[in-house]
């Protein structure tokens, strides 16, 4: 142990083993995460519109010889808009992918910066990741353990092994302890285990495993095997998208084959290269019509908004759809140990035989008068027998904890009460003369110090052990044996605290003699001080969170290490633990097999005592029973869950590598209520893009009654006109669609995105993971107010064509003027139907000063919208009729106007009449 490994030994074992890091994530590929944005079908099938659209602008330009006309320009802009909106809308997703990546890059943090070994006969201080396989590795109070291995020498040795076995209680660690490797692993008092961090005494231990070969790195390797799951919103967008991507390909060979089939009896229509070059390009504006371009970008923009807004409520999400998913979890299952609890125990209660019992909480007024002199020599004689220290940070603003945490929970209190506040002050006032240290043997600490120049013993340890070295009578020693029952059967750590005054000389014998010695005597006769409650108390936060939890319907379950007692008691303290409600042990959970536990999950709100496997169980089958599951932690332990889950939530400042690897979204402030405001949040961008989505739905499906119903209806209508004889009939154009689903929703969306709404999310129940995205009653609004917006827009076609036609236009001129008042009412409609969807309420009764986001926003859409009409050079590329050439057309546009107050009028209507009926059968059901 004295030499340690050689310097040449070293690097044979470096080279042989590796450095002692884990597997890193490989950096994100921008190019890769770009490319991965043309996986959509939707995206997919544009692509083809586009790449057809090219072919024909070529032959165009074979067949005039590359004379470059305004119509041969028009149809190489055309694909042109398609790719610019594909290209826009894949740059959106691939540049929020990546700045997430970056976000969590920076709050990563490795194993232990570093570590002191014994090398070449000398302790020296090396990173953590040089560590090799036979080092001798030197650790005391507060260091982070470096990498698994066997104890060579340790004294007073205990180390908290939460982040790896869920115990909250710091774990004795003997090196003469039985070395049976067979035991589980918090038995294994003869090893330490990587990340695991020294809470009291030294020790020295040769290096066994590092690097994936640790504990650490076998939990690790089982997170890299867990599959990531589609978030419900993701599988919707996806069998959406599919619909309309196939419903789209259908719609453009269905349009293909009746217009040949139109065309049979003028047979000789297939001789002429432009009837097929107008029945593809016919196919292709159906195609683009069906397909809601921005169901994707403008779905990502919202997801965007609201991950934005999630960091700044100190919540940092790693991929878009993670928004969503929380808003849609059934069932949050949380870690207990710095989640649910402060991770810091805390002195609750004070118990003497002179003042009976004492409750902090109930005394909430910081200063040394509320508490007797025999109180607070309880508090000062436990400070001065422990080892932690507790010393506050000024440039921190902040306490520095080094040592037990039942030891620190005595220091906090002693600064909070005391006249001194630190221990260190306190024991140069009263100095430590002789310390017996803390053994799992006799659960006691001794130590001697000079108090007011008489020499005090004081013992501290476990109240069964100590209660029979008093000198008291029988009544008394069974009433503190009460008190110790009654706090520890209501999940509180109970310590008691003796002492007893000896003489110099008497100090001088025990100086000289053995340990056995030291013990038998200084450890008897004691005269008792106290008994002192204490607790790692549930965060104030999390409780009010969960409250809002079981309101919004919302299952929290507590999953943890510690025993079933004190699980209990934090639960029905923070009000998971309800009537009705079960616990169970990972043991008991054993004899489950997959099917039982399925049948019996829902059941039970608190696991204790469970392995890493106990909770991808739990996990599998809350998912089984059609849940979605949310997982937050912060220890290694909980990595394999947190990745199995619909969504993980690690924590930012505890959590370890594994677990902010494994997760969705970590908490920057570790604060369980910001998971509420997560969930309040994800809810509320759901909603915004069911608005979205039943917006474009709404034009797509009015594009479809317009184009497919409008092209065959005015194919027979238009026979009869001579004025339009051998001219192709078009409803509108491929760039007239696209600016109609892309630009004039573009600002709307948008603005839904941003726009706060007054409705409580949290009143409602959490969707269902099955639940279509067109229930309750939108898939029925959304077909209606479709049809409606779809037969205006013919009507306005016809009435479009027929004034031209009555005003002296001629041949493709009266199309022209037809299509652009089918654009204008169409695209207004669609553009005034996104306020609509801001609000319950009828369009004429909301607070434009509220919801002024989403009315300028409509602004700027009706300025997109005109602009294609109005400008003559925009208006040839979008096949629009130039407004100002002629008095009659613009007359001709005002026809459109009253047509557009109709299906704002009627879709509130039926809507609210709609709800009306809703209500009125809840009311019967009830």
């Amino acid at each position: 142990m004295k030499q340690g490994l050689s310097s040449d030994e070293v690097l044979n074992r470096q080279n042989k083993f590796g450095l002692n890091e884990l597997k890193k994530t490989k950096k994100i590929n921008p190019f890769l995460v770009y490319l991965k944005q043309f996986k959509d079908v939707l995206v997919i099938i544009l692509l083809i519109a586009a790449l057809i659209s090219y072919i024909l602008a070529i032959i165009s330009g074979i067949r005039n010889s590359w004379q470059w006309k305004t119509e041969l320009i028009v149809e190489f802009i055309e694909p042109t808009i398609i790719l610019f909106v594909v290209f826009s809308n894949s740059l959106i997703g691939a540049i929020q992918e990546i700045k997430s990546a970056k976000a969590v890059d920076a709050l990563s943090n490795l194993n232990p910066l570093q570590t002191k070994v014994v090398r070449n006969n000398n302790l020296m201080v090396i990173d953590s990741k040089e560590v090799t396989i036979g080092d001798i590795v030197m650790i005391e109070a507060g260091d982070v353990v470096p990498a698994d291995g066997y104890l060579v020498f340790s004294s007073n040795l205990s180390v908290i092994e939460a982040s790896l076995t869920g115990e909250s209680e710091p774990s004795q660690k003997d090196y003469l302890a039985n070395k049976d490797l067979s035991l589980p692993l918090a038995d294994r008092k003869f090893m330490v285990y990587s990340s695991s961090v020294v809470a009291t005494g030294t020790a020295y231990f040769c290096v066994s495993a590092i690097g994936k070969q640790t504990e650490l790195g076998k939990i690790s390797d089982a997170v890299s095997q867990q599959k990531e799951n589609l978030s419900p919103l993701q599988n919707k967008i996806n069998k959406l998208g599919k619909i309309f991507g196939y419903l789209g390909i259908s719609l453009f060979l269905v349009s293909v084959i009746m217009q040949i089939l139109f065309a049979i009896p003028n047979a000789t229509h297939f001789k002429e290269p432009f009837f097929w070059s107008a029945i593809i390009v016919n196919g292709v504006s159906l195609a683009v019509a069906a397909i809601p371009e921005g169901l994707i970008a403008f779905s990502s923009i919202i997801l965007v908004i609201g991950i934005q807004k999630m960091a700044k409520e100190k919540a940092i999400v790693k991929d878009l759809m993670t928004v969503e998913t929380l808003g849609s979890c059934s069932v949050i299952c949380s870690d207990k140990t710095g989640t649910l609890t402060q991770n810091k125990m805390t002195i609750m209660k004070l118990f003497n035989l002179e003042q009976k019992e004492f409750n902090f909480a109930a005394n909430i007024k910081n200063n040394a008068e509320i508490l007797t002199n025999s109180l607070l020599k309880l508090i000062e004689y436990g400070s001065l027998c422990c080892e932690a220290n507790l010393v506050y940070d000024d440039k921190k603003d902040e306490f520095k904890e080094v040592g037990d945490p039942t030891e620190i929970a005595f220091l906090y209190r002693l600064n909070q009460y005391s006249a001194i506040k630190e221990r260190k002050t306190l024991e140069e006032k009263n100095q430590r003369i002789l310390v017996l240290p803390f053994d799992s043997e006799r659960k006691l600490m001794t130590t001697i110090n000079q108090i007011n120049d008489k020499y005090i013993v004081i013992v501290k340890g476990a109240p069964d052990v100590l209660i029979n070295k008093l000198i008291i009578d029988k009544t008394k020693k069974e009433e503190i044996n009460q008190k110790n029952i009654e706090w520890s059967n209501a999940a509180f750590r109970v310590l008691g605290v003796a002492s007893k005054e000896i003489t110099k000389e008497q100090l001088n014998e025990i100086l000289s003699a053995n340990d056995k010695e030291k013990f038998d005597y200084l450890e008897n006769n004691l005269y008792f001080d106290g008994l002192v409650a204490m607790i790692d108390p549930p965060r104030q936060e999390a409780k009010d969170a969960i409250e809002i939890c079981l309101k919004a319907g919302i299952k929290p379950i507590m999953i943890t290490g510690d025993n079933i007692n004190t699980a209990i008691a934090i639960a029905k303290n923070l009000n998971i633990y309800q009537e009705n409600d079960l616990a169970i042990t990972g043991a008991d959970l054993a004899n489950f097999d997959d099917e039982a536990l399925l049948q019996n999950v829902e059941k039970y709100s608190v696991y204790a005592r469970v392995a890493p496997n106990d909770k991808l169980r739990i996990v599998n089958a809350l998912q089984k029973r059609n849940h979605v599951v949310a997982m937050t932690g912060d220890g290694v332990n909980d990595a394999p869950a947190l990745k199995k889950a619909d969504i993980g939530c690690a924590m930012g400042k505890v959590g370890t590598e594994s677990s902010k690897q494994a997760s969705n979204m970590i908490l920057s402030d570790d604060n369980f209520s910001t998971i509420v405001s997560a969930i309040k949040n994800g809810r509320s961008v759901y909603q915004k893009i069911k608005n979205v989505i039943q917006n474009l739905l709404i034009t797509s499906i009015a594009e479809i009654i317009l184009v497919l119903f409008g092209l065959f209806i005015f194919s027979f209508v238009f026979k009869s006109w001579s004025e339009l004889e051998g001219k192709e009939i078009y409803i509108l154009s491929a760039t007239q669609l696209l600016w109609i689903n892309l630009f004039t929703h573009g600002f709307p969306a948008i603005a839904l995105g941003l726009q706060n709404s007054k409705e409580d999310y949290m009143n409602n129940p959490p969707t269902a993971r099955d639940e279509s995205i067109f229930a309750k009653g939108m898939g029925i609004n959304t077909l209606w107010q479709g049809i409606l917006v779809g037969i205006i827009s013919m009507i306005g076609y016809y009435l479009g064509a027929l004034y031209a036609k009555n005003n002296g236009f001629s041949g493709e001129d009266i199309i022209k003027s037809a299509s652009t008042i089918a654009f204008l009412v169409l695209g207004i409609s669609a553009t005034f139907n996104s306020i609509n969807l801001m609000s319950k309420k009828p369009i004429f009764l909301s607070n434009p000063l509220y919801y002024w986001k989403v009315y300028a926003s409509v602004i700027f859409s009706l300025f997109f919208l005109l602009l294609v009409v109005f400008v003559g050079k925009i208006a040839i590329v979008f096949k629009s009729y130039h407004a100002i050439t002629s008095h009659a057309t613009l007359v001709a546009y005002g026809l459109s106007l009253p047509l557009i107050l109709i299906p704002i009028y009627s879709m509130h209507k039926v809507t609210l009449l709609l709800i009306n009926k809703k209500k009125e059968r809840l009311l019967l059901n009830k």
